[in-house]
Formats: structure tokens, sequence, C-alpha cells
């Protein structure tokens, strides 16, 4: 791993390393920002002016810094450069030379374009760790088809299944498929560092979208190879067919969720809802009669739901017999969540502009280093003096030549911040 001073920072799983980030917008933004919550000091490169895509909406705060780039981008030092330019070339590769991971989401091809390509790295660094993030990989004939993370789970028939079942195809509100890219990428990265730490070799790691995407599937892609296409899982609205019950069901103006499939969890749930009578009737008693039986099992608890006063009171009489359920929250609420608030989900940090932020925690839980967002998220171009100076040795002046012809940029807000705080 790279021995410069950042070793000396306080220990987490991966200090001592560093990462070039190129991604933008989230897959590989999101898996550098982990990285860089682990312990790795991450150098966020970005193009002049405009920087990450991400930056630019929403402009949540004043002085139009995005809450989204925030998110993605927490812990990380910015590098603004035009990578088009020869001196911009020859500082990368010396920062290749310097690091211990690269993380890009172009499409294919085009870091070999800029010259940065992982076969013209190796030749700077032959231990270099690599990972790409792309729509459908590196290779195959989908590889240079543009696309994002919902175009890919449309492609990995994840809308398909989502949905009322004589409805159109739900699109996922959430991106899905590039969050678990990110955590794919993290996952392989500290595979490879395991594996160079052990054999002295670097990496070359391929993740795509769409593949994300279709590993999402537990059970339909299983049930359409076992059975020979006889058996196709098609959309089931807001409740399951198969594992019963299961769903979403209206409580006083409400929503909750109850996962009761198994034999244990029925009997609890049926017992909570005072209907003795299905837990009699041989019927009910496994699992493959409550399929058969759904639309009854159904009916008696959307009976029970109804009767309810609140869905909390619902929920807090499921959980207190074990059945597992929760109420369906808004943002509002999740946010508020006790169970969050007590995992410290969303820490607080003071940023040098809008004041308090908060920022969402990695969800990685250490007993003994620690794993939370470390700093804040970086202007354009913040790091540009530190990172030429301190890891490449350039001098001010030199690093104000590089300024002066657009080689790298710094947003002008920067400039103020220095002046107002001198």
């Amino acid at each position: 791993m790279s021995t410069s001073s950042h070793e000396s920072a306080s220990a987490r799983l991966l200090s001592g390393v560093r990462v070039l980030d190129f991604g933008r917008v989230l897959a590989g933004p999101y898996a550098a920002r982990h990285l860089s919550d682990l312990g790795a000091e991450v150098i966020k490169i970005e193009r002049p002016v405009y920087g990450d895509d991400t930056r630019m909406d929403p402009y949540i705060y004043d002085d139009g810094l995005s809450a989204g780039f925030m998110q993605l981008n927490w812990g990380k030092k910015s590098l603004s450069i035009d990578l088009r330019h020869a001196d911009a070339k020859e500082i990368i590769r010396k920062l290749v030379a310097e690091a211990d991971v690269v993380i890009e989401n172009f499409r294919p091809g085009v870091m070999t374009k800029l010259g940065f390509g992982y076969d013209q790295l190796v030749e700077i660094n032959p231990s270099l760790i690599m990972c790409s993030v792309s729509a459908y990989g590196q290779t195959g004939p989908y590889a240079q088809r543009p696309g994002y993370g919902p175009v890919a789970e449309a492609a990995a028939a994840v809308p398909e299944l989502s949905g009322d079942p004589d409805g159109a195809p739900m699109p996922t509100v959430l991106p899905i498929a590039d969050n678990i890219a990110s955590a794919r990428a993290l996952a392989a990265i500290c595979a490879a560092l395991y594996h160079r730490e052990r054999t002295g070799r670097g990496e070359y790691i391929d993740i795509s979208l769409l593949e994300s995407a279709f590993q999402m599937h537990d059970m339909a892609v299983q049930q359409y190879l076992a059975t020979g296409g006889e058996v196709q899982m098609t959309r089931r609205g807001i409740r399951d067919v198969t594992w019963v019950p299961w769903g979403f069901f209206a409580v006083a103006g409400e929503w909750i969720c109850i996962m009761a499939g198994n034999d244990s969890s029925w009997r609890s749930l049926a017992t909570v809802m005072g209907r003795d009578d299905l837990l009699a009737d041989p019927r009910y008693a496994d699992y493959e009669g409550r399929t058969r039986e759904r639309n009854v099992i159904y009916g008696a608890v959307e009976t029970w739901c109804a009767t309810q006063p609140s869905a909390e009171q619902a929920v807090n009489a499921l959980v207190a017999a074990s059945v597992p359920a929760e109420r369906v929250n808004s943002v509002a609420q999740a946010v508020a969540h006790p169970q969050l608030e007590a995992r410290n989900m969303l820490p607080r940090y003071q940023h040098p502009i809008v004041g308090e932020v908060r920022v969402m925690n990695s969800g990685i839980t250490l007993r003994n280093t620690a794993s939370d967002p470390r700093g804040v998220a970086p202007d354009l171009g913040e790091h540009n003096r530190e990172i030429l100076r301190d890891i490449l040795g350039l001098d001010d002046a030199e690093v104000d030549r590089l300024t002066e012809t657009g080689v790298v940029f710094e947003h002008p807000r920067l400039a103020r911040l220095r002046d107002a705080g001198s």
C-alpha cells in the first residue's frame, strides 16, 4: 500500500490505502465513498467548472451546493483537472504511481482513449487495482450501449415483476442497480487488496449494472430455469401469492407490512387476530395450504387490520407476538426512526459553508475500528494545491501556472472563503 503521510491518520481498516476516484454520478462514487469511510484516502478526479454531474442537482443548500453530491462524496478530496491537457495526463500518471486503487464508471473504452486504461496504468504501477463499473460490462455485444441503473434494471426484468398484475411494469424509485453495483465493487476491491497483500499482484475488476440488477432475483430466474420455463413469476401487486401472508395492509389511513409466511409466524398472527378457527382448520396448517387459500388468509388479515385504531398499535401488537411487521414509513418517519437514531445512521457534521449537515452513515458498524463518515464533502478543486504539492512535490509557482492555464480548476468560492478567513 502507498507509503506516505496519509498512513498516520487515525487507524481504520483501510488506513494507508490511496484511491483515485474517476467515478461520476452514483455507482462509482458511492463505492469510493465507502472506501473513504473505511479509512482510505480518496481523491475525486473531476472536470473543471462543473465537476461531477451530481454537483448540479438538487441545489438544496445555499451557494449552489448539492445535497446529493454530499451524500455520495463525503470525506473525499477533490482534484478538478482537464484530462484532455498534456500536463493533466502527466499529473494523473504520477498520481497513479502513488495510488493503490483506481475507480471509474465511464462507458467502456473512454479511459483507454484518455490514456488511462488498465493496460496503460499497470505499466506505471504493476500492483494497481482498477475497478470499472459500467451499464453492461466491458465485454459482450452490449458493452458500448449507453445506460443507467433503471435501463439495466429493465433489461434484467426487475420492473417486470413490480406493480399490479393487470397493470404496467413499475420502475424502481431507488437506485437499486447502482447501489448493488457499488457494494459489489467495494467487496471486490477489498478482496483484491487482501489478495495483493499476500501475492503482490494487482487486479482488474469489471462490474456491470445489468449483472448487479439480474443478481437481485432470488427466485424468479431459478424457477424459470428449473421448470424449463413452465413457471414464470409475474407481477403480484402489494401482496405475495406464494409466501402467504406477506404484503401491505391498510390500517387507519396508513399502511403496514406483514410477513408471516412460515408456520410459526402464521400461528402467532392468527392468535393475535383471535382466529382460532383458522388455526384449527387443516387447510391453513402449512405453506402449501395457505398459498392455495390465500384469498381467505388475506381477507382475514384485512378484516383484522380494519379494526385497529392505528398503524403503530397494530404493529406493536404483532411484534409483541413475534410477527415480523412494520409501518410503511414516509421519508420523514424513516429519518426519525428510533432504531436508525440509535445506530447513528444520520450523524451531524458542521460544513464550512452551510453549517450543520446530516449525512447518511455507511451502515457498516465495526467494534474495534471506526467506519463513520470523516471530514466533509469537498468543494470543486478544493484540494488541488494539497494534492499537487504534498503528493507530487510541485511548488506553489507550478500550481499557479497549472491553474492559470486551465489545467486545474478551483471553484471561485474557495478564494472568497480564504480571503474571509485571512
